[in-house]
């Protein structure tokens, strides 16, 4: 057994089990690490990255891109539960609008595909469950949406982590101690013993 691959299993099932559980509280930490490292960006620009270059719009630049790094990275540390609702919000909305863009350019490639005689149902109905999804994203609220694919993907991690934890442990290596290898030949010995002492009477009595 692999114990750094049965330690990782571990790990993906409890962040499974805390996605299914509280996906609120594992988006609002996403979010957190996200700010966090979004502050430390923003650090490193205003430190290291602004002075590579003498040109002043370039320092200009990069002084706005890291004070804006570090404004939303506190407001990401500090808001973590309504900066999610935003950020799921507009995945809804974008994906909603994709869906849409692509049932269009679907439709005009159901058109190519008639006019040369090939068959065109998958297409449509393709077409017909984009457009359904889109008008779900844009009715149901980010917050419902986005609590259920985290807890869909929570799901799927657990599951993953205890095949794969099972699997780690099943192929472990047997670790036979001194002592149980002594026992064991000690009890071979005494049961050996005894065989030849309920042999040896058989054997006297033949012999008379």
């Amino acid at each position: 057994m692999d114990k750094n691959k049965f330690l990782l299993s571990v790990l993906v099932a409890v962040l499974g089990l805390m996605m299914v559980i509280s996906p609120d509280v594992f988006i609002a930490l996403v979010v957190i690490i996200l700010g966090v490292g979004s502050v430390v960006n923003g650090i490193f620009v205003l430190a290291t990255t602004r002075n590579l270059i003498l040109d002043p719009q370039y320092k200009v630049i990069m002084t706005i891109r890291g004070v804006m790094a570090i404004i939303v990275g506190s407001l990401a540390v500090l808001l973590p539960l309504a900066i999610a609702a935003v950020v799921w919000k507009f995945m809804a909305y974008t994906l909603a609008i994709f869906l849409i863009i692509s049932a269009g350019l679907e439709l005009y490639g159901v058109n190519k595909l008639y006019r040369n005689g090939i068959m065109i149902r998958q297409s449509v109905i393709e077409v017909v469950i984009s457009l359904i999804l889109a008008v779900v994203l844009f009715i149901i609220p980010a917050e419902i949406a986005g609590g259920v694919i985290v807890r869909v993907c929570g799901v799927l991690l657990l599951a993953a982590g205890i095949i794969s934890g099972i699997m780690q442990w099943r192929n472990r290596p047997l670790v036979i101690t001194p002592e149980a290898v002594c026992s064991q030949g000690d009890a071979v010995q005494e049961e050996e013993e005894s065989e030849e002492e309920t042999s040896e009477p058989e054997e006297t009595s033949s012999s008379e």
